[in-house]
């Protein structure tokens, strides 16, 4: 699944609510500078994974991701992180970016339920035809539906009767060739040998 930036939905909110690091001194190995926390989340509205994607960019390279950091709102799941997510590159301060933003952003609860409101808007964006966002939240899930097509499902093997020709097409009785007791799986004739 795709993941949306914030943005994409509330551009005016986004840029008023982004966290921003400074490091004024190089700090457990990360530079100084200026890291911004560019906030993702699930556009599918059925979905409630209730989960956050922080990916952190320096501010000179703001489409350069150097720690992808997984968090969900539920803190009493199992992958509640946070955590480095490991589908995405992690930069060599990565480690360093995950300890500095779950001590300095994620320990304040007042940002979390930022974050939580957040993630209530893209899903509300993603259910409603009259937002501004909703065709490219579509555009987004009809990628990942095309990405990743949905098996056909397998039909049923119609009943074969005792006495019915097998349809392995050995031209034997079913009774006789794969429908004998302790053995009903069906092969094909070229598996018989």
């Amino acid at each position: 699944m795709h993941l949306i930036p914030f943005y994409v939905v509330d551009p005016e909110l986004a840029a008023q609510e982004t966290r921003v690091i400074n490091l004024l001194a190089r700090h457990g190995g990360v530079p100084a500078g200026s890291y911004g926390l560019f906030e993702f989340y699930c556009p599918d509205p059925d979905c409630d994974c209730r989960r956050v994607m922080l990916n952190v960019a320096e501010e000179k390279h703001p489409d350069r991701f150097l720690a992808s950091i997984s968090y969900g709102f539920d803190r009493d799941e199992d992958m509640a992180g946070p955590f480095l997510d490991s589908m995405n590159p992690q930069s060599r301060y990565a480690t360093n970016l995950l300890q500095l933003v779950e001590r300095l952003v994620l320990s304040n609860s007042r940002y979390v339920a930022r974050l939580e409101r957040h993630y209530a808007l893209v899903k509300q964006a993603a259910s409603d035809p009259r937002h501004p966002a909703y065709d490219r939240l579509q555009e987004v899930l009809a990628d990942d539906a095309r990405s990743f097509p949905v098996p056909e499902p397998i039909s049923e093997r119609p009943r074969v009767g005792r006495n019915d020709p097998c349809p392995c097409g050995s031209g034997k009785k079913y009774k006789h060739c794969c429908g004998r007791s302790g053995y009903r799986t069906q092969m094909n004739a070229d598996e018989r040998g």
